[in-house]
């Protein structure tokens, strides 16, 4: 009895996907394609038993019943013969066929059973192993297995949603939460656009502190939705999102852009300006007080770094100074907050409002640690600070005014800044360049408009803008790079654009240092986060980058397109190339980079014809606009792009995107 309980849990049979057919682990798949649907039936038919009749009439229903008899019947000696281990598990007699001592494991059966049992990691295991339409080899066996196979694909695929989703709610608190999200990866697939999915996946990101995904995974419902109902994720949906990333909602398109740069104007209006209130204290820990005067004090210090900002020191007494101080500024917020106690819990609520309009930009509840008070101050300095910037620039680019004729030089500036961070069409950059190079022409001190127009030049927008010109353009992004450390050596920000240049130089040490000096610097600064992992990743430290960007996902609540593709990029690097291609898609760049990168890492993915070939059209399109010698551009010229473009200092990286690359052109490639 032993022996044969052995023998029977050695064979097992994958009916999710491709028919598999596995024998101690190995491969033993029928080659009839026939005989795999025999096996796959008698899984899941009554008593794992049917009648020869029934087998031979839906397998062979296109035949006479004397040739479909005889079809059944050498169908039941090659599997008889096939395999020791599969002989021995059928039971084969004059009138019936079924399986002896029970049935062979079957994935959907193991899927039911670790959802009963509330096993997580049996369940993400068996889940990520299978595959997502049931049977979807064999279609075509005949017309009345086609009919079978029509319905039990509907009862299957809703038989694992359902005991899956009664699970997961029970499952979160026991199961770890990378668990959590293989699970609901795999139901994705099962059931894309399925919003109760989505909201799960979104609190199992926020558990394990994946905020990347969390925002990739909204990000992705949001385009589905629309795409495939014309439809917006339902008010709970949003709640949700709202609630796990403290945002009150997307960030916007860029709008249209500049028409023309205006002449040189007196500046009249002040930079975005915050003043920042006392965080008030309610209940009655002997430290309430004391620990909302250590949030204001830290957040004053940690925005006071902000060169974009204008941070008022005035106490909250003086109103007419702080009205007058803010009377000319392009925005004017105030950060406001309150400690309260709540039983023997500590929360902080905070608030981003725009004075001008008196509505809210941003607001979080955070809970207080006790036992971790160091680190619970810690994270709420980190979360305000991380948003104040994020949030008032999208306010900006939703308010500026279409009256492009009165801007001065402050609106100028943060009207570059929307075209040049959130445009989505060629015309917009070079506008946001323009009026960079106007701003500073005119004025020599203008530090800003030097290291917006340094980044831009020294990253996507001469992929676009110039073509294969780049040695002109980095030449002046190292120009403007250091021209601006001459007016302000000690800014990090400017350091971390050196970093840059020393990084596509090959003074890889240099840039990391460069790098490390502004983490350093500014902690709480997502886009500082972001460009430092990035760079890091180009280093070959994947590793360290991808918790990094992970921060600055946490302390960004508008975080824009980019940050996914940088993201997919280490998530390349790091050999993981199902989430990598997850968040290209979910970022829906189209800069040559990128789409150059996304073909590199798709070559290491199940071939998708379809997505693979939209990906080349676009790149071949980008690639082909760019080049500008007379001839037509081939394989090698691409190949030289790309190690000219993407400074990697491991071998292996470059050598990924170059293999990827030649995989996805092919070696006859030309434009």
């Amino acid at each position: 009895m032993v022996e044969a309980q052995e023998e029977q849990s050695a064979l097992r049979l994958g009916l999710l996907g491709e028919f598999r057919l596995l024998v101690d682990g190995l491969d033993c798949r029928p080659r009839s394609r026939k005989a795999c649907g025999l096996l796959a039936y008698l899984a899941l038919a009554a008593g794992r038993s049917a009648s020869r009749e029934r087998l031979a009439d839906l397998l062979w229903s296109d035949r006479g019943s004397e040739q479909a008899r005889g079809s059944l019947r050498q169908a039941l000696a090659e599997l008889r013969g096939g395999h020791a281990v599969l002989g021995a598990a059928l039971d084969i007699s004059r009138d019936a066929v079924r399986y002896a001592r029970g049935h062979p494991v079957c994935d959907i059966e193991e899927i039911c059973d670790a959802a009963e049992q509330r096993d997580g990691a049996r369940l993400a295991h068996v889940l990520e192993t299978t595959g997502d339409q049931f049977l979807a080899d064999c279609s075509g066996l005949s017309p009345a297995f086609d009919e079978w196979l029509v319905a039990e694909r509907v009862r299957q695929h809703d038989r694992v949603l359902a005991f899956v989703l009664d699970a997961l709610p029970a499952m979160t608190g026991s199961a770890r939460p990378v668990h959590i999200q293989a699970i609901v990866r795999a139901l994705d697939r099962l059931d894309p656009w399925n919003e109760t999915i989505a909201r799960l996946g979104m609190q199992a990101d926020h558990s394990a502190g994946d905020f990347a995904s969390l925002h990739r995974r909204y990000r992705a419902l949001v385009a589905g939705l629309t795409e495939e109902f014309q439809a917006d994720p339902s008010a709970e949906t949003q709640m949700l999102y709202r609630q796990l990333c403290a945002s009150n909602e997307v960030a916007p398109a860029a709008s249209a852009a500049l028409a023309a740069v205006v002449p040189a104007a007196a500046p009249v209006t002040m930079p975005p300006t915050i003043f920042i209130g006392d965080i008030g204290a309610l209940g009655t820990q002997s430290n309430i007080e004391e620990l909302a005067a250590i949030i204001t004090d830290d957040l004053r210090t940690a925005l006071a770094r902000h060169r974009e900002l204008r941070v008022l020191s005035l106490e909250a007494s003086d109103a007419a100074r702080v009205e007058q101080a803010c009377a000319k500024a392009l925005a004017a917020y105030m950060l406001t907050g309150r400690v309260r106690q709540v039983g023997e819990e500590l929360r902080v609520n905070l608030q981003i409002g725009n004075i001008h309009t008196s509505t809210i930009a941003w607001s979080e509840q955070i809970m207080i640690d006790l036992a971790d008070m160091a680190g619970a101050i810690d994270h709420v300095v980190a979360r305000a600070a991380g948003a104040v910037f994020p949030t008032i620039e999208r306010d900006i680019a939703q308010a500026l005014s279409h009256d492009l004729g009165t801007r001065d030089d402050v609106m100028l500036y943060a009207e570059a800044r929307r075209l040049a961070g959130r445009g989505h069409h060629l015309e917009d950059v070079r506008a946001g360049a323009e009026i960079l190079e106007d701003l500073v022409a005119r004025d020599p001190h203008h530090v800003g408009a030097r290291m917006l127009l340094a980044r831009m030049y020294n990253t996507d927008y001469w992929q676009s803008a110039a073509g294969h010109d780049v040695p002109t353009l980095r030449a002046r992004a190292l120009e403007l790079n250091q021209e601006a450390a001459a007016l302000d050596p000690a800014d990090a920000v400017i350091q971390l654009r050196l970093a840059w240049c020393h990084l596509r130089q090959g003074n890889w040490l240099r840039a990391e240092r460069g790098f490390r000096q502004a983490m350093k610097a500014l902690p709480f600064d997502a886009d500082t986060l972001n460009v430092c992992a990035f760079g890091l990743c180009h280093l070959g430290e994947a590793d360290l980058a991808e918790p990094l960007m992970q921060r600055a996902f946490l302390l960004n609540p508008f975080p824009t397109p980019d940050y996914h593709a940088d993201y997919a990029t280490i998530a390349m690097f790091r050999d993981d190339p199902e989430v990598a291609e997850e968040h290209f898609e979910a970022s829906g760049e189209q800069g040559l980079q990128y789409l150059a990168l996304r073909l590199a890492n798709l070559a290491r993915l199940p071939d998708d014809s379809v997505t693979r070939g939209q990906v080349r059209t676009a790149f071949e399109a980008a690639f082909c606009k760019a080049w500008q010698p007379e001839r037509k551009a081939v394989l090698d010229d691409v190949l030289d792009w790309t190690a000219y473009t993407f400074p990697l200092r491991q071998e292996k990286h470059r050598a990924l995107v170059r293999e990827g690359v030649s995989a996805a052109l092919g070696s006859g490639w030309h434009a």
